[in-house]
């Protein structure tokens, strides 16, 4: 992942923990290449090595996967494009200011019942974190859960590598920076606002 140092994230697992929806890539070489959005997780708190996910097994992604392959998974946070006019201390042609990870590994697919299930249990479990009436499967209508399952495929990645970057705006002055910031903040834009309250944490400053 090409990331210039001043941009170079301290925590890019916090980055993939926070924005787990990622796009999962497989193929490369004489095989076609493929991407597919799904939420990608740890697979345990605290450990940065192993991570699971599912695809529906109609996706033709699905059955390309094969134990071994190379994957990338990417982990995209918000994005906002920066006009060249909010620079004014040390003027700059237009830019985007982002917060992303990556992580690199091999893939094993898990076709067991009982693998699944327990992918589809740790995965529920941590979307639900925070919500004060958690859905678990046991809730799901009778015989639901035992239905779809035989129609995703589940998988295992061995994590090889992990590298983030947030890039906000940390090459100009403060000031410039503020003003980035409240520019913004200012447009209404959700994910732009996203950006403006992870530049105020970065500068300190609350918002």
């Amino acid at each position: 992942m090409y990331t210039p140092h001043p941009y170079a994230a301290a925590d890019p697992v916090a980055i993939i923990r926070r924005y787990a929806f990622a796009q999962l890539i497989t193929g490369g070489g004489d095989t076609p290449l493929m991407a597919t959005s799904t939420p990608i997780l740890f697979e345990r708190e605290g450990d940065e090595t192993r991570m699971v996910g599912h695809l529906s097994r109609a996706n033709p992604q699905a059955g390309s996967l094969v134990a071994g392959m190379p994957v990338l998974a990417i982990f995209a946070g918000p994005t906002a494009f920066v006009s060249s006019s909010w620079y004014r201390e040390k003027p700059e042609v237009p830019t985007w200011n982002y917060v992303t990870a990556q992580v690199r590994g091999r893939l094993t697919p898990i076709d067991d019942a009982e693998g699944q299930l327990a992918i589809l249990r740790h995965t529920n479990a941590m979307m639900e974190r925070g919500n004060p009436d958690p859905w678990t499967l046991e809730k799901a209508p009778p015989g639901r859960v035992d239905f779809l399952l035989p129609m995703i495929r589940s998988f295992r990645i061995e994590v090889e590598a992990i590298a983030g970057a947030t890039k906000l705006s940390q090459r100009h002055p403060p000031g410039d920076r503020m003003r980035v910031l409240c520019a913004l903040m200012d447009k209404g834009d959700g994910m732009a606002a996203d950006v403006a309250r992870l530049m105020a944490a970065d500068l300190g400053v609350g918002w």
